[in-house]
């Protein structure tokens, strides 16, 4: 029986933005390309919508025009809302890509972070379900506290679902205790390299910037499962042991906007699916490299090419 994903984020607007450079500090800059998409977690649920996988979003919602657009784009995917529904509008994301296809983001708060304290307390979650969970959860209080009493519901009940914590930039902001509380539920840490490198030196483990293999064994050591994706490089999962390094494809990226969200909805589906962690980080890490070949935060790419790509990888 297969599985489902359960998104317990926030589902944003991105205002996106393509500029050759970052002005200067009271400097101004023309956009090249700009473009408003409905983002956030909606490009994870996308992303393991489009493996065929039943996908729940249990975060709130919102009422105005961006609220609205959010709900219309769930609706067009096929994902139900499952969460509470919240005064104010949802809150949106600048985000601008530089000709490095690096990107830069400043966000606001809105609905998705106004949800009340019992917001996930009668979520359903069974036992072959892939819980997502995101760093930015932690950084408001009622966001916190909610996932904080799913987290504890659920480690008592001893549910057995799998659980992705994708750490996100927060990692080097929000409180170690939150932190530790969500490692009551034996997620998968998953972190980019500059997240395992601010996480490592919280936990006072002293890394060697670039050595994803050791950061990745050093933070397994004290947190249990982790992941450390470093791009085109692929990724290092390691679970108490040594770390096992999962090859990528060689992609030229134009805009990494989005990857990370590809990689963590096509790794979630993956599992919610039975497939083995090396397999689904393989289908996880072609997803993320072939979504920062294309312009736009929601930019997975379909079962079909990721599982060619994948092949493709394997025999290589």
């Amino acid at each position: 029986m297969t599985g489902r994903v359960i998104h317990t984020g926030q589902v944003v607007i991105d205002l996106v933005l393509r500029v050759e450079a970052l002005p200067e500090p009271g400097a101004d800059v023309f956009a090249d390309e700009a473009a408003m998409a409905v983002g956030g977690g909606f490009n994870v649920l996308a992303a393991a919508r489009g493996l065929g996988v039943e996908t729940l979003y249990a975060g709130p919602l919102g009422e105005g025009p961006f609220a609205e657009a959010a709900r219309q784009a769930l609706e067009a995917i096929g994902v139900d809302h499952v969460g509470p529904l919240v005064p104010g509008d949802q809150g949106y994301c600048v985000a601008m890509t530089d000709a490095r296809a690096e990107r830069t983001f400043v966000s606001t708060r809105g609905a998705e972070t106004r949800g009340p304290l019992d917001a996930f307390d009668h979520l359903e979650v069974r036992g072959d379900d892939v819980v997502y969970i995101s760093g930015y959860s932690l950084a408001d209080e009622a966001s916190r506290v909610a996932l904080e009493r799913l987290v504890g519901r659920l480690a008592q009940d001893r549910v057995g679902c799998r659980a992705l914590f994708d750490v996100s930039p927060m990692v080097g902001s929000v409180p170690l205790p939150a932190l530790e509380r969500i490692g009551e539920l034996e997620p998968i840490w998953s972190l980019n390299e500059r997240e395992s490198g601010l996480l490592a030196a919280r936990l006072g483990s002293v890394v060697e910037a670039g050595d994803h293999a050791s950061t990745c064994e050093a933070l397994s050591g004290l947190l249990g499962t982790v992941l450390v994706r470093a791009g085109e490089r692929g990724s290092w999962f390691a679970d108490g042991g040594s770390a096992t390094r999962t090859p990528s494809i060689p992609v030229t990226p134009v805009d990494t906007n989005g990857a990370g969200d590809a990689h963590s909805g096509v790794l979630a589906a993956s599992l919610a699916q039975g497939a083995d962690i090396l397999e689904a980080l393989r289908l996880a890490n072609c997803a993320g490299a072939l979504a920062a070949t294309r312009v736009g935060p929601a930019t997975c790419p379909s079962r079909t090419e990721i599982e060619a790509a994948s092949r493709a990888l394997a025999h290589h």
